[in-house]
């Protein structure tokens, strides 16, 4: 079964927003991070249960998980998942303080 791929606005900042970054530095190394992202979006929605949990006792983050873009482990990808849908919620960069981005 093929599940639904949903990004949502805040990913699609976070996606924005980092490629920016990465493509001031190396417009080759931005390319590859939203074709990984792209990548790990169908990979996510193929095996959604491979991430692991986000542990927080907020209650609107019960149900979230974590799982690395492919090539650039740094970048973290939070998502949800249900039996036809895979809804990308952000994707931080691991350094940021993220419990406080997530809980906002």
């Amino acid at each position: 079964m093929t599940r639904q791929i949903v990004v949502e606005r805040a990913a699609e900042q976070d996606l924005y927003e980092a490629t920016l970054y990465l493509r001031e530095r190396s417009p080759q190394r931005a390319r590859r991070f939203v074709q990984a992202a792209r990548d790990t979006f169908v990979f996510l929605a193929e095996q959604p249960q491979i991430g692991r949990r986000y542990l927080s006792s907020h209650p609107r983050l019960q149900d979230l998980h974590v799982w690395h873009v492919r090539g650039f482990d740094r970048y973290l990808m939070f998502y949800r998942f249900s039996e036809d849908t895979l809804f990308i919620e952000r994707i931080l960069y691991g350094t940021r303080d993220i419990e406080r981005i997530l809980e906002s």
